[in-house]
């Protein structure tokens, strides 16, 4: 049978089997209460309608019984034509879900096994391309039970965010890897974003953000400096970066012509100049966090298409960075005519925002999509087993980051 065909059948699955994949999968149709549209609603009216809606979902599933859960488990990525251990466990769990016959369980990664994957990935409104690794292999681990935990854990923080937060606020949810702009008590723009990598976890903080950089430079950080940019040197007389101007003892050098060996990293700083090259798009929203954490653009818009987007530093990379900068330039009367003519002098352009803009870190393993579905996350930094804080810290204080979210750098540019 045709794959579109198979894909299209399952998706017509009897009452019964999709009820029950609802339940495990936690992808749970809207109430019969309708809830306000976000352009109808205030956000913390929405957040109200979001954390309601986790309870009642929380309440579905912790009634229901019991269902076996076959663990994949961590590993390389699963796709079509892979085989072992992990393809049969695959196709345990899918058959335990109803999306394979339990006839075809195998330890062979088939066109009916990718079929099956397709279709669990259509239902968790996942990107549909059959690969197990990420978001998709999570999705499939996770039991009815722990979906509940995670939607009363998120709806508990949503609360709180609700009744702290001001009405204008950039909110960062890391596990959805998604930036919102809330302005005036409106939700005025939402985008896919870039998180830290579980080894250099974004942190939960308050800041706020007080300029705006046109055009920035990137100066290495000292652990990429020292464990990458320095031994490729050392190899190859470059640091491997675009348009970039190394300094030895603060003067700049033409690096081919160096002797690396002997030279320390701190006697070394490299900095790119300014592009669509740069690591960090053509612009920098500066916060004041002794971490050095802020958020910006990339040269790298293909790894927004990822499901699971933690390959950052630390710092917060913007699907729309040009969206955002416009948003809250647009306070200090800055055209996007004069934004472009900016743009064009291919130099750092400092812009001091009159009135700050806050920023809150989150950690929302359970959200609300437009269709008044449940959308579960990935717990990133497996953080679902500590207590949610009513608040989270204030990056005015400098121990108010918790270290095991963070990695304290010396003053340096995280990417």
């Amino acid at each position: 049978m045709h794959a579109s065909q198979t894909l299209t059948d399952r998706r017509r699955r009897p009452a019964p089997i999709l009820a029950a994949l609802t339940l495990a999968l936690s992808v749970i149709a809207g109430s019969a209460a309708t809830r306000a549209t976000a352009e109808a609603a205030s956000y913390r009216d929405t957040l109200t309608g979001w954390a309601d809606r986790l309870d009642a979902a929380a309440t579905v599933l912790e009634a229901a019984p019991e269902r076996p859960v076959t663990r994949i488990g961590s590993g390389p990525l699963l796709k079509k034509g892979s085989s072992g251990e992990r393809v049969e466990r695959l196709t345990q769990r899918l058959a335990e879900l109803g999306f394979l016959d339990r006839a075809r369980q195998g330890d062979v990664f088939d066109d009916r096994v990718d079929t099956a994957v397709r279709a669990f990935q259509f239902a968790q409104r996942m990107k549909v391309d059959g690969l197990v690794g990420g978001g998709t292999r999570v999705a499939l681990d996770r039991s009815p039970q722990e979906a509940a935990v995670q939607m009363r854990r998120s709806a508990l923080s949503m609360r709180a965010f609700r009744d702290t937060a001001p009405d204008t606020v950039i909110l960062v949810n890391l596990p959805s890897q998604t930036t919102t702009l809330v302005r005036d008590g409106e939700e005025a723009l939402t985008m896919r974003s870039i998180v830290g990598r579980p080894s250099r976890e974004t942190p939960l903080l308050q800041d706020q953000i007080t300029h705006v950089i046109v055009n920035p430079t990137w100066t290495v950080p000292p652990t990429v400096l020292k464990e990458d940019k320095l031994p490729l040197l050392r190899a190859k007389g470059t640091p491997g970066i675009a348009n970039a101007v190394v300094y030895l003892d603060g003067a700049p050098v033409e690096p081919a012509v160096v002797d690396w060996r002997n030279v320390s990293p701190r006697r070394v700083r490299i900095v790119q100049q300014p592009g669509d090259h740069n690591a960090l798009g053509r612009y920098r929203f500066n916060m004041t966090n002794p971490y050095n954490i802020y958020l910006h653009g990339t040269n790298e818009p293909r790894l927004f298409e990822r499901e699971v987007r933690t390959v950052s530093s630390g710092c917060v990379r913007l699907e729309d960075a040009r969206g955002m900068a416009e948003a809250l330039l647009a306070a200090e009367h800055v055209s996007t005519m004069r934004l472009d003519r900016m743009l064009d002098r291919q130099e750092p352009q400092w812009i001091k925002l009159s009135q700050p803009v806050p920023v809150r870190f989150v950690y929302w393993t359970a959200t609300v999509d437009d269709r008044d579905a449940v959308r579960l996350h990935p717990d990133i930094y497996d953080l679902n087993e500590d207590p949610v804080p009513a608040a989270a810290p204030d990056s005015t204080d400098p121990t108010s980051a918790d270290p095991t979210l963070a990695d304290p750098m010396p003053p340096a540019q995280r990417v």
